[in-house]
């Protein structure tokens, strides 16, 4: 979890279960984010160490409510897979080890940079190549 600000805090602070970003804008994105975690699962289904999600929270500095980013798709290979509100890096004991995100017209910058850059401090780094519709990350 290289480059991850992790810190003790006494408080219970709430952490939102929503961005407030919609899911997809269009069926160009919603599908195939749908069928990338659907089949994703599938293929992990009999792995009780493997998590598969999509679109959920990922909070990385503990007591920082705006720390956070929700890529579009993401597996974890070393956690249990159960159902989750969010995915907090200081209580999971590691960050994701492959990331999908499936662009759009006004998610491309975000994605292609501010994103790009959180990711490599992960120690990430991209493996598809950036295209029109999708980046991936995996972990170095």
């Amino acid at each position: 979890m290289g480059g991850m600000v992790v810190s003790a805090v006494a408080q219970e602070i709430d952490y939102p279960t929503t961005d407030g970003q919609p899911m997809a804008e269009t069926d160009a994105q919603g599908i195939p984010l749908m069928n990338s975690v659907i089949g994703l699962r599938d293929h992990f289904r009999r792995r009780e160490d493997v998590y598969v999600s999509g679109n959920l929270l990922i909070y990385y500095e503990e007591g920082n409510v705006n720390a956070s980013v929700a890529p579009d798709v993401f597996v974890v290979v070393g956690v249990p897979n159960h159902a989750r509100d969010t995915y907090k890096l200081w209580e999971e004991g590691k960050a994701p080890d492959f990331v999908l995100e499936i662009t759009s017209p006004s998610t491309r910058a975000r994605d292609q940079t501010e994103k790009r850059e959180l990711y490599e401090r992960w120690g990430w780094r991209s493996t598809g190549g950036t295209t029109r519709r999708e980046i991936t990350w995996t972990r170095r």
